[in-house]
């Protein structure tokens, strides 16, 4: 019997560090709200099945929030392949976040092509520091022709409506289908070598793993090889063991009849 597979759609989530990429994943998908900032080692992933109403459909988001950190760079890109979209994330209150957006839409070019993107100013409730303004913003947003989302993670503001808009557009131009979804890599070496290469005198236990969830791929196929191997082992054993049972009858008849005479 083959099962139904829900439309699913794999999202990266890119720009500088510290402009509210994890708390905006983590608000979508958990919605949770933490003032604790803990850096992104490398990637961390998050997975959610949401009912979009526009489209009538139940979306399985897998969503890759990426380091904004140059050092993480050569693992971070390595994610962006088989994305079916992209938000690009840069602070209300953090310039540099702001002119980089170009450079992070760049990437994302080289990397997936021209896939369904939007562009998320995050932070809005920082009123009292505000380093760009909306009409900059909604230049930026226009020249790169992406739509724009003015987004607190704090406050629920058009949280789920970025996410929301990725999700319409893919499937409305895919259906079911995703490039991304199962390019599930298990990139935790990666990321223990270079926060040990860059912290050397931290311990071990400061290593942040990525969830259980990427492995579970990787499991099922180790699994089904083992299981692969494993039966073959015991057809192998039955064959032997059927050609053993006919040569020890063979020598069982020929006794009998070199008795008999």
């Amino acid at each position: 019997m083959i099962e139904d597979l829900n439309p699913s759609m794999k999202i990266i989530v890119i720009g500088n560090g510290q402009v509210g990429k994890s708390t905006l994943t983590v608000k979508f998908v958990k919605n949770i709200f933490t003032t604790q900032y803990k850096q992104t080692l490398g990637v961390d992933f998050l997975n959610i099945k949401k009912y979009i109403k526009k489209i009538d459909q139940e979306i399985d988001f897998y969503i890759w929030d990426t380091a904004g950190q140059d050092t993480y760079n050569a693992i971070t890109r390595r994610y962006y392949r088989g994305a079916d979209a992209c938000l690009i994330v840069f602070s209300i209150n953090d310039r540099n976040s702001f002119n980089q957006v170009k450079s992070w839409h760049q990437k994302m070019l080289q990397e997936c092509g021209n896939i369904p993107s939007a562009l998320v100013m995050s932070k809005i409730d920082l009123k009292d520091d505000i380093k760009v303004d909306n009409k900059e913003a909604e230049q930026l947003a226009n020249e790169l022709k992406m739509k724009l989302f003015k987004v607190s993670s704090k406050e629920g503001i058009q949280v789920d409506e970025c996410f929301e808009y990725l999700a319409i557009k893919h499937y409305n131009n895919n259906g079911c289908t995703s490039s991304g979804a199962d390019n599930i890599v298990d990139v935790q070496k990666e990321i223990k070598i270079v926060k040990g290469n860059n912290n050397k005198n931290n311990d071990e236990d400061d290593i942040e793993e990525l969830p259980s969830n990427i492995n579970i791929n990787k499991n099922k196929k180790k699994e089904k090889k083992e299981k692969n191997v494993q039966n073959k082992k015991q057809k192998e054993e039955k064959i032997v063991g059927f050609k053993l049972g006919t040569k020890d009858n063979k020598n069982v008849k020929e006794k009998k009849s070199n008795n008999c005479c």
